[in-house]
């Protein structure tokens, strides 16, 4: 006959041993919390390899016909020792260089000795007005007298003329029809002295106009020169091309791997407690069930018998066995009979059975 059950009542507390702390597990230790400082700087040192990394990946030396760029690193000092840039000309464009830098440097000189003048020219105004031709009615007089010194004796020719005319044709001075005819004349010789302060006021502005560009040309001429000498073949500088930029990747993840670590090993401990509890409430109900229960414990029935403690009141020993294939921990009825027969009852198969009840 089996009988249905795992361990039989536990009203004793053996001792512990590395047999029974096999089988009764014993609250593990909460897992230690990581070292997050060490994790972090391991984690922090990964992150500065990888960005050395990706700045030495990104120094790609460049040849090119007009120069060459090229980068180094002094390994001697250290990972935390800078990059060099180095840019070269083309013996070419290092001969245009030379020679541009020596001409420049005659010509600096040059032109620093035209600075003197320049000033001197920049010091006075602008452009002297008093040396330019003069305009307008006034001013410009001087124009319409050269234009009336020629229509004068034209004037003068045409009322002799008139007069002779007008005496021929019997008109008398004093006379409407001979202040009409002089009024017609005079006139026209309004219209020939206003045409000549025309011109003569045009003359002038031409004049003055043509007088203040020559100069603004001198003033300038000087300033122009400097700029001239300044200027000259230039260097053609090389022309680098973007290459393509090694992305930075972070270093390995070692802060949270190490948080990682710790949430499962403390996931574990809080699942081992949950069992070490649920195991203790089993071996408890497990006592209240069996407490009056008649069960096998004949000796002939376990192997693998090891003691593990003593009853608490009877002083026999408390075991470990196997019984009927499964492990469980109880008495020996052969030993209980001889302290307390009572407890003690003989099956029809002949196998001996305990009432833990009177244990």
């Amino acid at each position: 006959m089996q009988v249905a059950y795992t361990l039989e009542p536990i009203w004793f507390t053996p001792p512990r041993t590395k047999l029974n702390t096999a089988l009764y597990k014993d609250s593990p230790s909460p897992p230690p919390a990581p070292d997050y400082t060490a994790a972090a700087n391991a984690t922090a040192s990964g992150n500065l390899d990888a960005a050395r990394a990706a700045a030495a990946a990104n120094r790609i030396n460049q040849y090119t016909p007009y120069g060459n760029l090229t980068y180094s690193h002094d390994a001697s000092q250290g990972a935390d020792a800078g990059w060099s840039a180095t840019q070269t000309l083309s013996p070419a464009q290092q001969a245009i260089q030379d020679q541009n830098n020596q001409l420049n440097l005659g010509l600096q000189s040059t032109a620093n000795r035209g600075l003197t003048y320049a000033n001197d020219v920049l010091s006075k105004p602008g452009v002297d007005t008093s040396q330019l031709a003069q305009t307008g009615i006034n001013p410009g007089q001087s124009y319409q007298d050269a234009m009336m010194s020629r229509l004068q004796p034209q004037i003068e020719r045409e009322n002799q003329q008139s007069d002779a005319q007008l005496a021929n044709q019997g008109i008398a001075q004093g006379t409407e029809a001979y202040r009409n005819a002089k009024t017609a004349l005079s006139q026209q010789h309004n219209d020939l002295m206003n045409n000549a302060t025309v011109q003569g006021f045009n003359t002038g502005l031409a004049a003055n106009n043509q007088g203040f560009q020559q100069q603004a040309y001198n003033q300038m001429q000087p300033i122009n020169v400097i700029n001239a000498l300044r200027t000259g073949s230039q260097v053609q500088n090389p022309n680098f091309v973007n290459a393509p930029q090694q992305a930075t990747t972070a270093g390995a993840d070692l802060l949270g791997a190490a948080n990682q670590q710790y949430g499962n090993a403390l996931s574990g401990y809080n699942a081992q407690q949950a069992n070490n509890n649920n195991f203790t409430g089993g071996l408890m109900q497990l006592g209240g069930t069996l407490g009056s229960a008649m069960l096998f414990s004949d000796e002939r029935l376990k192997t693998n018998i090891k003691r593990i403690g003593t009853h608490d009141k009877l002083g026999i020993g408390i075991y470990y066995y196997e019984k009927f294939g499964k492990p469980e921990i109880g008495v020996l009825a052969q030993e209980v009979q001889k302290v307390k027969p009572e407890a003690v009852h003989k099956h029809e198969s002949g196998y001996l059975m305990v009432d833990y009840g009177e244990l």
